[in-house]
């Protein structure tokens, strides 16, 4: 089937690199996780925690891979979406995947911007003292990171390395100084809620790991993604589980009564404060203003990939897969996210329930990549051939244990979401209908759009590994 190329015009550019990538990954995943979630995860199952962040940190890397060796097929923009959709040969299902996300995706950068202007209350308390100044600091936040994403991905790379080398730097200051504080009695007892305990932990532990695949939504936008994907996605995964780790034997290792923690609404601080005197809190408020900037940074550069992609492929409107003509960016897509984002800082009432619906969503996405490999492993032999990777029977072994995984945490993580996600869902539905049925009208050739690749010239993408089944 002759290969389309009428996108080329709304094409991305390559401008992220190893390092961009990498930090896309760290950067935009350290946050709550590291600075609430470490303590707060302990009240079922004591110290043993730190055990719980490496079984979590084995399921994050088992799906880090699978993200990996797909985006070394397919490395367009919208990760999950591609990779599903270009494997089924079907738009249906990789839409339905990352409907939810995107919800999820605007929820987050509101809730994160308002936590950096928490973290920033800190060192103005005059200045920011209540939820409306604390919303106004985040909105200027966001607008902030619009502009840097309006210039193009470059512009991002830049500012998330930067972020990326700062936060490390905080995250140092406090676990160097704080690994000869240990004393290894406040580690006993070790185990204090049992198995049931140790595994009410890993599901919020889990959360901490729940960007790891950020870089694939940017695929399109990535130099030599066969190599700096999956340096990004399996490494960047490896070094968050080293911080956890490492960060969480320091905090119980100077707390002499772990409950401390697991019952403070600022674990981290608390446990710096130890050894650090009070300079502890301003310095955890440091890593947190980094943190929650670079995550929205992230969030923001990936989020506005999924209506991009499904523009691009025809089932959502047009004018969300136009680019910016100066800078190359997809401004439609990106100017929605930063206006329902901006909204939301100001009408929190529902963002608990969305932040649900993103995690939701991303358990999702990554029990369906899971499938999705151990299926072109099974029955696509022509998606294998053009893998940038091959473990063998280790894909296999990565694959099952991803969508093992991500269905047991899915058990746990439906509670509450679904009568915000039902409905969504519907309403996707709705969408993608209306469209389908628009380019069956006017005999929009699907297969045409599937030899294609979201965000990338067609000169750059070989279609001939497509099957020929479209979705109508």
């Amino acid at each position: 089937m002759a290969h389309s190329g009428g996108n080329d015009d709304r094409s991305l550019s390559r401008d992220i690199g190893a390092l961009g990538a990498m930090s896309t990954v760290v950067a935009g995943t350290l946050g709550a996780g590291l600075f609430v979630t470490l303590g707060t995860a302990s009240s079922t199952t004591g110290p043993s925690v730190i055990l719980v962040v490496v079984v979590a940190g084995l399921l994050a890397t088992a799906i880090a891979v699978n993200y990996s060796w797909m985006a070394t097929v397919f490395p367009g923009a919208a990760g999950s979406y591609a990779y599903v959709s270009r494997t089924l040969g079907n738009r249906l299902p990789g839409f339905l995947v990352t409907w939810s996300k995107w919800l999820g995706y605007m929820a987050a950068d509101a809730v994160l911007a308002i936590g950096f202007g928490s973290y920033l209350q800190v060192f103005f308390p005059d200045l920011i003292a209540g939820e409306g100044e604390v919303a106004l600091v985040g909105f200027g936040l966001l607008t902030v990171l619009f502009l840097v994403n309006l210039v193009g991905s470059r512009g991002y790379s830049i500012a998330q390395n930067v972020i990326f080398g700062l936060l490390v730097v905080s995250i140092l200051v406090l676990v160097i100084p704080g690994t000869f504080q240990i004393e290894t009695a406040n580690y006993q007892p070790f185990f204090t809620g049992g198995a049931d305990g140790f595994l009410a932990a890993a599901v919020p532990l889990f959360y901490a790991y729940i960007g790891i695949a950020v870089a694939g939504q940017m695929g399109a936008e990535v130099k030599n993604p066969s190599r700096n994907l999956p340096l990004a996605m399996v490494g960047g995964t490896l070094v968050l589980t080293l911080l956890y780790i490492w960060t969480a034997a320091v905090i119980y290792g100077v707390v002499a009564d772990y409950t401390t923690l697991a019952d403070s609404a600022r674990p981290l601080a608390d446990a710096a404060e130890t050894f650090l005197g009070a300079n502890g809190s301003a310095i955890v408020a440091i890593g947190g203003l980094l943190a929650t900037a670079s995550s929205v940074n992230a969030i923001m550069a990936a989020g506005i990939k999924m209506p991009y992609s499904w523009s691009w492929d025809e089932v959502f409107p047009r004018w969300f897969s136009a680019v910016n003509d100066r800078f190359g960016s997809p401004h439609w897509s990106l100017l929605t996210l930063y206006v329902v984002s901006s909204a939301l800082t100001f009408y929190s009432a529902g963002l608990d329930q969305a932040i649900k619906i993103a995690t939701f969503s991303y358990l999702i996405a990554y029990f369906a990549v899971s499938v999705t490999l151990l299926y072109a492993r099974l029955a696509r032999p022509d998606v294998v051939e053009r893998a940038g990777f091959d473990l063998g029977g280790g894909l296999y072994l990565s694959g099952a244990v991803g969508a093992l995984g991500a269905l047991a945490l899915l058990t746990q993580a439906y509670q509450g979401s679904l009568a915000i996600y039902v409905p969504w869902l519907l309403a996707g539905l709705v969408v993608f209908g209306i469209y389908w049925y628009r380019g069956r009208q006017a005999g929009t050739d699907v297969g045409a759009i599937l030899d294609t690749l979201p965000g990338v010239p067609s000169a750059e993408y070989d279609p001939d590994i497509q099957e020929t089944t479209a979705d109508d």
